[in-house]
């Protein structure tokens, strides 16, 4: 299907172009015409300029060239992506298409999308940002394939996506999720990139589980699995300075989980690192700022009335500690087939997924 510059799809549409050639028209009798069109990659928007050309003596030279520029335009047109504008909870998402999807595939694509952002608005209050740009990248296959949030030159995500995914597949992804939630964050110097990754592992099956998308056994018991994954192995000097796999995603969202559970032990059983980024947001920490770390545990630290983030931080950051983790699921009532209300902590666990 071909989508004009102004093609309609559900709640609104625009257009969008990537970087695209340089047109030139040949020269007639010695005579050269130039023809351009530009695009701005900062803003992503198609911006078309004015042919312009050389002192030409023929008539005929300047109606050439205003055709092939004329034709130019038609061809980048005819491959601008639809647009859709979602508003969600405390802001707005500008949905892109590439020019691949079929009406009902970007139906059910939209669908998702709405979703996945009301979800993580409900977790933070309010979505992390005032505005998004949200690119879908469409691709041969089902199931979503990856993701990635960027700050620079301007806010965007971008997602490739199989065209032919299912609602089932959808239902089961959390790798929009996954990107929305770094939305909530200030970006983090690269040292300390197992924050951005540990806080959206973590928040991320919260956001889902109150979103009706995971059951509490399935999220918790999932954490168990994965969580020994975060570890220090061998040759560990501390979350700042252990770049793995591991370390960054599963050792980062075990960070998180430590300090939601401290943070409730130690105050109100009801505020723990949901409100701390709650009132980070509040702070004016979010995806478009770039803070020290030390800054944004603080400022989260503040929300909830205590030092709990910054002080495992200090404890974490340049040591190999490992966790007890068979004595914090044994204290927290998570098991294989089930959760124990009758733990000491259990009141804890239900306070975290609340």
């Amino acid at each position: 299907m071909a989508h004009s510059r102004r093609s309609r799809a559900g709640h609104g549409a625009g257009h969008w172009s990537a970087a695209g050639p340089y047109q030139r028209a040949q020269p007639w009798s010695g005579i050269c015409a130039t023809l351009g069109r530009v695009f701005s990659v900062r803003h992503r928007k198609q911006v078309a300029r004015a042919p312009h050309a050389t002192t030409c003596s023929r008539r005929d030279c300047l109606v050439a060239a205003a055709a092939l520029s004329l034709a130019a335009i038609v061809r980048a047109d005819e491959e601008q992506p639809v647009i859709i504008d979602l508003p969600v909870a405390g802001g707005q998402i500008e949905l892109q298409f590439t020019p691949d999807f079929s009406d009902a595939q970007r139906e059910r694509a939209r669908r998702w999308v709405t979703s996945g952002a009301e979800a993580v608005a409900g977790f933070f209050g309010r979505f992390p940002v005032p505005q998004l740009e949200l690119l879908l990248q469409g691709v041969e296959g089902e199931g979503v394939i990856s993701g990635a949030t960027f700050g620079e030159p301007t806010l965007h995500l971008r997602v490739r996506l199989g065209r032919d995914t299912t609602a089932a597949a959808y239902r089961d992804d959390w790798v929009l999720v996954h990107e929305l939630v770094h939305l909530a964050v200030p970006r983090v110097p690269p040292a300390q990139r197992w924050l951005h990754e540990g806080i959206a592992t973590y928040v991320g099956p919260l956001v889902r589980w109150r979103a009706g998308l995971l059951e509490a056994p399935q999220m918790w018991q999932g954490w168990m699995r994965q969580m020994p994954r975060g570890q220090p192995e061998a040759g560990d000097r501390g979350l700042d300075h252990t770049p793995t796999w591991g370390r960054v995603y599963w050792g980062g969202a075990l960070f998180c989980l430590l300090a939601d559970v401290r943070m409730r032990q130690r105050g109100p059983i009801g505020r723990g690192l949901q409100q701390a980024l709650q009132g980070l947001q509040r702070a004016g920490g979010d995806y478009r700022v770039a803070w020290p770390l030390q800054r944004t545990l603080a400022l989260a630290d503040a929300a909830v009335g205590g030092t709990t983030l910054t002080d495992l931080y200090d404890e974490l950051k340049d040591s190999a500690s490992p966790t007890d983790l068979a004595s914090l699921w044994r204290e927290l009532g998570v098991e294989d087939d089930r959760l124990r209300d009758d733990a000491p902590l259990a009141p804890v666990r239900r306070a975290i997924a609340t």
